[in-house]
């Protein structure tokens, strides 16, 4: 029995917004500095995912080139695993940024090594 395609989208695309609110429940006081910085990464990377959807709906699709659901599934795929390996490359500079200001904030101001 095949899972129709729409509920796989579905389900990525819940899957990705659960990924971004589980932001709001970490305690950063908890983390060690490498737990911190990793948690800084996937932040950068996702933001850097939603940068390429954004430039990805500006390109105009040509019917010989549409591949429906499944392709829009595949590209999804392919634009996380690139901006993981984007951020873990040294990004942006967003995740250093968030992590800097998360070491400050959890200390009461001052830095930990």
């Amino acid at each position: 029995m095949e899972i129709g395609s729409e509920r796989v989208f579905a389900a990525r695309q819940s899957k990705e917004l659960a990924e971004i609110n589980s932001y709001r429940y970490i305690n950063y006081n908890s983390l060690d500095n490498k737990k911190l910085k990793e948690v800084s990464q996937e932040f950068e990377s996702l933001f850097i995912n939603q940068l390429f959807k954004a430039m990805r709906s500006t390109v105009q699709k040509s019917d010989w080139l549409n591949g429906g659901l499944k392709q829009e599934i595949f590209e999804d795929m392919l634009y996380n695993e690139y901006s993981r390996i984007i951020s873990h490359a040294g990004g942006i500079g967003l995740g250093d940024m968030v992590y800097k200001y998360l070491l400050t904030t959890r200390s009461g101001g001052t830095k930990t090594p």
